[in-house]
This record gives C-alpha cells, structure tokens and sequence, in this order.
C-alpha cells in the first residue's frame, strides 16, 4: 500500500505530495512541529499539541491556517488511509515560499505537512530494564528565542542523538550554559532526589513538552512530591531515579549515564508508578481498552 500523506487541505499518496523549492522550510528552517501519539486511532492530547503549536506561532511569527477540527479530521482521514491505528503523527507548519536578499520578498501561505508512520514505541523490555543516556556537547542559551519552542532546525540535536546511539544509548541530556539540566534531545527528564521528583523549570530553556505535562498532573494526583528545580550536573548524578518523557516514549525509566549507575541500577518505584498511571490515563482519556 502507498503511503499517504496531508498537504494543504488533501490526503494524498506521499509521492503525489509538493511544495516549492523555495518554501522557508526548506530553505532557511522556518517552521514548527508537533509529534503527536495515536492509540487505536485516537490522538492523545490532541488539543494540548495544537495550543502548543498556535502559541509557538504567534510568538515566532508564523501562521497556522487550520483550526483544531480541522486537524483533527486531517489525522483521521490520514489514519484511516495508511491503515494505522496506534500511530505517531507529525504535523509541520513552514513559513511558506519566501525569497531572501538584501529585503524579504513577499510570503505565501504556509505549507502544512502531516505524515503518520507506526509508534514505534520502545519493547516492554525497555521499560523493565531501563535504559543509558549521554551527556551532550552542546549547551543551549537561555538567551536563545526559539529554543523553548519545537522548531524544525533539529541539526544539533540530532547531532548529540546520533552521538547516543553510537554509544547504544537512549538519548543525549543537554545543559544549559548555566550548568542546569535541560532535558534530552528528544525528551524532557524527571530526576527523583531525596524521594522528591525534580524537572528542569521552564524558565530555562526547556520545551513545555505535552508528556511532560501529564506527568506533572499525575504526581499531583498521586500526591508524589514533585518541583521544578535547577539541577547541576552533580545533583543530576546523585539521582535515585531518573526518567525521559515524550509524547512516544511516554514514561522511559533511566539507569545509566555515560558510565555512572543512577540508583540502584534498575527502574525505581516512582518512575514505574508514573508510567502506570500515564497508561491509564491515555486508556481513561481516549475511552480504549
């Protein structure tokens, strides 16, 4: 079966899909992205990603010519013609045909991309065993406008994720140029000191990631202490427990960084309680079995 593709209002085979070669995207990285997981055909937190993405809009200047219905139906059509029901969907907004010299030239209409694939979703061995992360090279700037938000300039951040997997690793944790953690190239990071539950804040810079979100709404409702907190490398190490978050991976447990054991070297009861209750909530949310 071809796979198919949304562009611009259709759902059509991916080889039929086009855009100019002048689209922003393309030519100058302009545009923002959402990542979004599909259960049974249901999109999780669908208006959460699409909040995301209208704010990271207005704030970078770009438009975003759907309403959430409109997605909504886009993602359905497009599940339903690549034959998908647990999915993950990515929806890209360019800023559309712009010619760059000593002026900008006129700007078109963006360009609006949805693909779907499979979830992809790490074996259940994964999520009984833990898994190893890196420390990245890079730093990111509080200073950095764009960094708090999921543009598509992904160049250093598949960089440091090409670094892990060379290592056989699950990611690469970022640190700002404060020292603070961050988060992983791909995911934010729960880091559970002195049985509390600490998260990079957001006045770092961090991406509000949507899994990151209903993590923090479930500690609350498992009365699990939690803080946003500025960690140093040091009290990073000194984890008991460690976790990533992303809308695929939902709730990853960590047990090594670099060559340094977090805890006990196995998943903590924190993070397997928090990964338990993100599967409930996903199942109570989308009405699924």
């Amino acid at each position: 079966m071809a796979e198919h593709v949304y562009l611009n209002g259709d759902v059509m085979p991916a080889d039929q899909a086009k855009i100019t070669v002048f689209d922003a995207g393309l030519q100058h990285g302009v545009g923002l992205c959402e990542v979004i997981r599909c259960y049974q055909g249901r999109p999780f937190r669908l208006n959460d990603h699409l909040a995301r993405l209208e704010d990271s809009a207005k704030t970078l200047g770009l438009v975003v010519p759907a309403q959430p219905k409109q997605f909504e139906r886009a993602i359905e059509k497009l599940l339903a013609a690549n034959e998908l029901g647990d999915a993950r969907v990515r929806i890209t907004v360019t800023g559309g045909s712009v010619r760059v010299g000593i002026h900008l030239g006129a700007q078109s209409a963006p360009n609006v991309l949805i693909t779907a694939g499979p979830a992809a979703a790490p074996p259940a061995e994964v999520y009984a065993d833990g898994v190893g992360v890196v420390l990245s090279d890079y730093r990111t700037s509080s200073r950095d406008p764009i960094v708090r938000h999921k543009t598509i300039s992904y160049l250093s951040r598949l960089t440091a994720l090409k670094r892990a997997q060379r290592a056989r690793m699950a990611d690469a944790l970022w640190f700002s140029d404060e020292g603070y953690l961050v988060g992983g190239s791909v995911a934010n990071v729960f880091v559970v000191r002195d049985d509390i539950i600490h998260t990079p804040p957001l006045d770092l810079p961090v991406i509000p990631g949507i899994a990151r979100k209903v993590v923090i709404e479930l500690a609350a409702d498992l009365q699990f202490p939690l803080r946003e907190t500025r960690l140093s490398m040091q009290e990073m190490l000194e984890a008991q427990e460690m976790f990533l978050t992303n809308t695929v991976i939902e709730v990853l447990p960590v047990v090594v960084v670099e060559r340094h054991v977090v805890g006990e070297g196995r998943v903590g009861p924190l993070t397997r309680s928090l990964l338990q209750r993100y599967r409930h909530q996903v199942r109570e949310e989308l009405e699924i079995a």
